[in-house]
């Protein structure tokens, strides 16, 4: 009997650890694909609508698509939201940087990151964030 229940022990402590695993790869591939997803959202409103647009003009472009995305797919599609995905655009515009960013960094990170105008500071946080997992 005691053979049985360290045998299940070692079991169980494997399928815990298999999928915390799972999971964390899962929360990953997730936060990978929105990310993306909210920086091809920046770039196509930067380059399509707003390359050369007056101010004005832009902001009702914005509020306007921000308006029917929110309608049909939530509070995510904010307007202050689609500012910061052409924003991150903006920032971040290498796609090949972008992949990499965004499966060791969250939205939230990014986000934060974005309004951090010089360089090299921007730079060290994220460095810094990916090595020592810093919070936002």
């Amino acid at each position: 009997m005691k053979n049985e229940l360290t045998l299940n022990d070692g079991l169980v402590k494997e399928l815990k650890n298999l999928i915390a695993s799972t999971k964390e790869k899962v929360a990953i591939s997730v936060n990978s694909s929105l990310t993306l997803l909210y920086w091809n959202i920046g770039k196509k409103i930067q380059e399509d609508i707003l390359k050369n647009t007056r101010a004005n003009y832009g902001e009702q472009i914005v509020h306007a698509v921000s308006a029917q995305l929110s309608q049909e797919f939530g509070k995510g599609y904010a307007k202050r939201n689609i500012v910061n995905m052409i924003k991150f655009y903006k920032v971040f515009n290498d796609e090949k940087i972008v992949h990499a960013l965004s499966t060791q960094l969250t939205w939230t990170h990014l986000k934060t990151l974005i309004y951090v105008e010089d360089d090299l500071k921007r730079t060290f946080y994220i460095e810094m964030t990916k090595l020592d997992k810093w919070s936002t």
